[in-house]
């Protein structure tokens, strides 16, 4: 398996400790993990939900973070994938504009594709 990055994220809060805390976890393009790991790494986060994000593009070959605006989201708590969840979404939003991993003054808006 490829090393992954991954974030602790507190939503809906500007100081540590607070909001609500989600895992955020960028999966590179091309790279597809089986649900069961997936479960498994959210089971490891130990968190109410990890989020998994990825860069989504029409054009064929890889998409960086920092060049792309479409991105696939899933969520899944210690137990099952979970059909949506809000303050894990602003968590990976938060992921991606933290440390510019997409360009924010070309980014006007998100699409996380479902």
């Amino acid at each position: 398996m490829p090393a992954l990055k991954f974030y602790q994220i507190d939503a809906f809060s500007d100081v540590p400790f607070g909001g609500n805390p989600a895992a955020v976890c960028l999966l590179p393009p091309g790279i597809e993990l089986p649900d069961a790991t997936l479960l498994k790494i959210a089971q490891e986060m130990n968190l109410s939900e990890t989020a998994y994000i990825q860069p989504v593009s029409d054009s064929p070959g890889d998409t960086p973070f920092v060049t792309c605006d479409r991105f696939s989201l899933r969520w899944f708590t210690p137990m099952d994938e979970v059909a949506l969840c809000g303050h894990a979404t602003v968590a990976s939003a938060a992921a991606l504009f933290q440390g510019n991993r997409v360009q924010r003054l070309s980014v006007a808006r998100l699409h996380f594709c479902l």
